[in-house]
């Protein structure tokens, strides 16, 4: 493992351990589904630019407790917005709602690749993050545009 990755890796664990143990991160989270099963939420302001790999973090908030006494999970999710896929990056699941005290457990491994499905919940939150990658790389074009015609038209100005 290179020093890059080792250091994404050890990045990626300080921020879970602090969403896990109540450290000051203040997460906005944007209500995605209300199913049957649970709630599922995305927090859009830390969603990581990336050219094609945007990270998401996801929040699902169960109805039910499950076996495992987890009532939400919380999971840092990256996608691959040419080949339609993604994969998790960090994940820890909680006794209470909204992923709040203290875990029952964490995982910091960065799991498989694993094509996401038409018509679920994560195709539309692949759509989202996938959406605002182009949204802010047509915005960064418009913008050098911009700059690129002012100059042109001061340069012209100075030539008259």
């Amino acid at each position: 493992m290179n020093k890059h990755m080792k250091f994404k890796l050890g990045l990626r664990l300080a921020l879970i351990v602090s969403l896990c143990y109540g450290l000051p991160v203040k997460a906005e989270w944007q209500l995605i589904d209300d199913n049957y099963l649970a709630k599922v939420y995305i927090d859009m302001d830390k969603m990581k630019k990336s050219t094609s790999y945007p990270e998401v973090w996801q929040l699902t908030d169960l109805k039910s407790k499950a076996d495992t006494g987890v009532v939400s999970r919380q999971i840092l999710i990256q996608y691959d917005c040419v080949d339609r896929r993604r994969r998790t990056l960090a994940s820890s699941g909680h006794a209470l709602h909204m992923a709040q005290g203290k875990p029952i457990f964490t995982n910091v491994s960065q799991g498989e690749w694993h094509p996401v499905v038409k018509d679920t919940v994560l195709n539309t939150i692949l759509d989202m993050a996938c959406a605002r990658e182009d949204a802010e790389k047509t915005e960064e074009r418009e913008t050098k545009k911009s700059e690129a015609r002012e100059s042109s038209e001061k340069s012209s100005e100075k030539d008259k």
